[in-house]
């Protein structure tokens, strides 16, 4: 009977903090709202605050693997090629075929390289090297070989449909209940910049680009501020890596485009309150445009547009919306094709 006792007593006591957790938890998490951005996920913002209020486009994102054996266009890139959905509207827009590849699926750059130039695809005629903007020195200023292998294209099925609104779902994990509570005070006491883990928050001029509650701040990531220790030297040699890469493909009858996604704070910078965070920054788009490498400039063409469109990037997210894939799409296809 005394063990029974204990046990009951033990369960209890088990029983009693668990319980507690979950009536708070609850009312948290129906209050900050189910996590669905990056952004807010790693810095432990609300859904509530940040998440896009404002319904995205569907688009039909086409397949993407062993199924394409005969492209016209390459892709290389990072998650802002994994969705396939620019390359989609791409490949509707100009009645290509479009077959795309993550660098951690193929060992190093010059190894695809090599790869595409001998794979002797016989409707080929472009190479694309997509990367984000904070991603461009850190990937191109060496030039690595590596031991050769054939690199794999990731998969994905024909007919994947983007979702028109965010995600729904239980959250019940104290360590982001609990570091949001806490950044959800410091907001409401504080106007000016905030850094939260990996991501920094910082006040606009205007509450008229995001469809977020808060559509007078800008979450973004804070290795997007790592741009302003690059050395000119090593700027200098990703570009001339990029323009060797250009000139190998042309030997073999290939044409090289280079696509630098901004990162979002470069695309919101003119519509920050701090002018003193708008100065300092390397524009590889204009050294790319100096040195002859073909490329897109998505900088200045994606400035204006968010002036335009709400939520070209989503205001929880690092990543373009749909609406901000059409666009990219639409530029890189008036430009390269």
């Amino acid at each position: 009977m005394k063990t029974n006792l204990s046990s009951l007593s033990y369960l209890k006591w088990f029983s009693l903090p668990v319980l507690a957790f979950v009536v708070i938890a609850i009312p948290l998490n129906l209050y900050f709202e189910p996590i669905s951005g990056e952004l807010t996920r790693i810095g432990h913002w609300s859904e509530r605050d940040f998440g896009w209020q404002q319904p995205q486009p569907t688009v039909a994102v086409h397949a993407n693997g062993t199924s394409i054996t005969n492209p016209d266009v390459v892709v290389l890139g990072d998650s802002f090629t994994h969705p396939n959905i620019w390359q989609s509207y791409l490949a509707e827009s100009r009645n290509l075929n479009v077959l795309s590849f993550q660098y951690q699926d193929v060992a190093c750059v010059d190894n695809w390289l090599h790869w595409v130039a001998e794979r002797r695809y016989p409707n080929l005629h472009t190479v694309v090297i997509e990367t984000v903007e904070r991603g461009f020195v850190p990937l191109f200023r060496n030039f690595n070989n590596c031991p050769r292998r054939t690199p794999k294209s990731f998969q994905l099925a024909e007919n994947n449909v983007t979702p028109s609104r965010p995600q729904k779902g239980l959250t019940l994990d104290a360590g982001y209940l609990i570091p949001t509570a806490t950044n959800t005070l410091r907001a409401a006491w504080s106007d000016g910049s905030m850094v939260s883990g990996e991501v920094i928050n910082v006040p606009l001029s205007t509450d008229k680009l995001f469809s977020n509650r808060k559509a007078n701040r800008l979450l973004y990531f804070a290795d997007d501020e790592l741009k302003r220790s690059w050395s000119d030297k090593d700027q200098a040699a990703a570009v001339a890596n990029l323009n060797r890469f250009q000139d190998n493909l042309a030997k073999k009858g290939l044409r090289l485009v280079v696509i630098v996604v901004p990162d979002k704070s470069s695309v919101y910078r003119p519509y920050l309150s701090n002018e003193a965070s708008k100065v300092g920054y390397p524009d590889v788009f204009e050294q790319l445009k100096t040195a002859g490498v073909t490329n897109v400039n998505l900088l200045s063409y994606f400035q204006h547009a968010a002036g335009e469109t709400v939520d070209l990037y989503l205001p929880n997210d690092t990543h373009l919306s749909t609406q901000g894939y059409r666009l990219m799409a639409s530029k890189v296809a008036d430009e390269a094709f």
